[in-house]
């Protein structure tokens, strides 16, 4: 615990509103009950999920190249946009081929944020401190993930729009402040 007691408070203020984020970050699990409760199948629910891991992937990298030439909480917050965009419009649509086009704008937001987020967080420390910045980045960003399924879980009602929107519009939020 004396590695974490040195970290900076620049590190605590981005963990600290990047894990608040987290708390409306609810498990893909939940977006991919939500498409099999627009209507599609249990083939297209994985193949929705290869596409969105297919954008995420290859989105990443120009993500990381944009990141080394603006500011990373702006990369970040494109990220949010993406974000509000997909869990909003998953929250409102019922129609399958919006669905499959917000798919791909939530692997957007992952791309923009995962890599980014990461790299963000090690730019706010030295090289003596990255291992305790990032376990406990991880840490209480994977307890903010599991808060988020538990709140969203409960809320999810018959269909689970009411949880999106919110996360949605929370994240839409997080957005206009990093941006």
């Amino acid at each position: 615990f004396t590695r974490v007691r040195d970290l900076p408070g620049g590190y605590w203020r981005v963990t600290t509103v990047l894990v608040l984020f987290g708390l409306v970050n609810f498990p893909d699990a939940l977006l991919l009950l939500r498409l099999n409760e627009i209507g599609f199948s249990v083939v297209e629910v994985i193949l929705a999920y290869v596409t969105y891991n297919a954008v995420y992937a290859v989105t990443s990298y120009p993500a990381g190249l944009l990141a080394d030439r603006i500011p990373r909480p702006a990369v970040f917050g494109i990220g949010l946009v993406f974000f509000a965009i997909g869990y909003a419009g998953l929250g409102l649509t019922t129609d399958t081929v919006t669905s499959w086009v917000l798919i791909g704008v939530y692997g957007l937001f992952t791309g923009c944020t995962d890599g980014v987020g990461k790299a963000w967080i090690s730019s706010l420390v030295g090289s003596d401190l990255q291992a305790s910045a990032q376990g406990v980045f991880q840490g209480l960003s994977g307890f903010a993930v599991l808060g988020a399924g538990l709140w969203a879980g409960f809320l999810w009602g018959a269909d689970g729009h009411v949880p999106l929107l919110i996360s949605g519009i929370v994240g839409g939020v997080f957005a206009v402040v990093l941006l």
